[in-house]
């Protein structure tokens, strides 16, 4: 369906096939486009490019599917005591949930966008004058199509404040484009602005109420305002609307939810909203989890010279009710997709087991608002783990020899979710990223680290970001993390 100034959003489900790296050391990679350039293999998991020298490879096995797989490695490989405590499904941002693509410029009548996008970048930036040049030849869908490509820039180039910034301006001259009030809302839900992105998102749904690309984005904006029910009967229009197995899998985790807190009752502090049963949780025992968790807080601005301005919601759940509801892997102990879902039972205080899971899933929601989508597994769940607080100390020597036989799964491995892994594996992904998120904290301190982040946050990928902010990479942390782990 298309409008006559700009096309509708396109969803983006389609599947792609794969194949599988076997790696010496055991470790099976799925990935998308695999080449072999000189040296090394090169290969996809997403819109990411990733390198391994050919020496480290046994061979590359054709199948359909994608994803991160690490296997049983050959014997040797450790497998620390401590099972991990959190599964961190990803961040708040809204992209990283849907696959929305942007609207396209060259659905403005009459504007070419291929002559236009040149006017208003220049050495690498957009060009502010050329686009009060345009404004001033008065001709309101060629302003609209310019500033749209100025957001799209920014955007690509990790500039949300700017890219939001045009898109406030793009709409004053298209006011009535459901796609480009849509896409807005989009960019207002990624920075955390749910109230205006509520006012877009209503409006687009009002002016196009059969698009299921305005009836979904409208979706998320209730849903991160906290809104469930909203959320869900506006996913039930919008599946209505366009069957789509994205639109089925946001739907059918809101409804587990809302089946789960519809009874639930919420406290507040000057950082939390906390959700829960009210039969489960006492007054006695909500104050003292309140009060743990904004000393907590207090830490983590203190180590990461952060605060966030928002609430951070914590959802208190029987064991059934946070499996049902986060389908999580029965190893976990916390989970966190923009809110920190912690499961209790039997206890009517804070129990050190519960500070440390309530620290580990808080470490995730400040790496989430400093970093978004882009900070490594590896390195976010060694963040977390590092808070807890937590050591490498027990199983130092044990992972230390894997790293120098080969046997450890490559850092670059654990860059994705560490969800699929059976418990083995993940005790394994766990340990190494403690030892090597510990490890940079030792050599380069929080400043260093709190560098790295601030790299991913600008779009670098995990190696260029070590190597600007600290001048490492992958292979130099693979023999210094052991080296590290002997001396303790």
């Amino acid at each position: 369906m298309r409008n006559h100034l700009v096309a509708i959003l396109l969803f983006s489900s389609a599947a792609c096939s794969a194949d599988i790296i076997h790696l010496k050391n055991g470790t099976a990679v799925n990935a998308e486009r695999v080449t072999e350039n000189g040296e090394s293999v090169e290969y996809y998991v997403g819109s990411t490019r990733y390198s391994i020298p050919k020496a480290q490879v046994s061979s590359i096995e054709h199948t359909g599917t994608i994803g991160i797989t690490v296997t049983a490695a050959p014997s040797g490989i450790v497998t620390p005591g401590a099972p991990p405590v959190s599964a961190a499904s990803g961040p708040r941002r809204a992209r990283a949930r849907i696959s929305i693509a942007a609207p396209s410029a060259s659905a403005f009548a009459g504007v070419d966008p291929g002559t236009l996008l040149p006017q208003i970048i220049n050495s690498g930036h957009v060009d502010e004058r050329a686009l009060f040049k345009i404004e001033d030849e008065g001709n309101p869908v060629r302003s609209a199509a310019a500033y749209l490509l100025a957001a799209k820039y920014a955007y690509d180039h990790n500039e949300g404040e700017s890219a939001r910034k045009y898109m406030k301006v793009c709409i004053t001259f298209a006011p009535d484009q459901p796609a480009l009030l849509s896409w807005y809302a989009l960019l207002l839900l990624e920075a955390g602005q749910d109230p205006e992105a509520i006012v877009q998102s209503e409006r687009a749904a009002q002016i196009a109420p059969k698009s299921a690309t305005a009836q979904q984005i409208l979706g998320l904006a209730y849903y991160d305002s906290g809104r469930l029910a909203d959320a869900v009967n506006t996913w039930r229009r919008a599946q209505e609307i366009h069957n789509s197995q994205e639109i089925a899998s946001i739907l059918a985790k809101a409804e587990r939810e809302m089946k789960v807190e519809e009874t639930f009752r919420e406290s507040e502090s000057s950082h939390f909203l906390l959700r829960y049963e009210g039969s489960q949780v006492g007054s006695v025992f909500r104050a003292d989890l309140l009060r743990t968790l904004d000393r907590q807080y207090t830490d983590l601005s203190r180590d990461f010279n952060f605060s966030t301005d928002r609430p951070i919601t914590v959802i208190l759940y029987t064991e059934r009710q946070f499996f049902d509801v986060t389908q999580a892997p029965t190893w976990a102990s916390g989970f966190n997709d923009g809110k920190m879902r912690i499961p209790v039972k039997d206890i009517s205080n804070v129990t050190p087991e519960l500070d440390a899971v309530l620290k580990h899933e808080l470490t995730h929601s400040f790496v989430h608002a400093l970093v978004g989508p882009r900070c490594p597994y590896w390195l976010n769940e060694g963040l977390a783990q590092m808070e807890e607080p937590r050591t490498p100390q027990p199983f130092s020597a044990a992972l230390g020899e894997a790293f120098r036989q080969h046997k450890a799964a490559p850092l670059r491995v654990l860059e994705g979710t560490f969800l699929r892994f059976t418990p083995e594996q993940a005790k394994l992904a766990y340990a190494e990223s403690l030892a090597a998120a510990e490890y940079l904290r030792t050599s380069y301190g929080w400043s260093g680290l709190r560098r790295i982040l601030d790299r991913l946050a600008e779009g670098e990928d995990p190696e260029s970001a070590l190597r600007q902010a600290v001048q490492s990479n992958y292979a130099r942390l693979e023999v210094e993390i052991p080296a590290y782990l002997d001396k303790r």
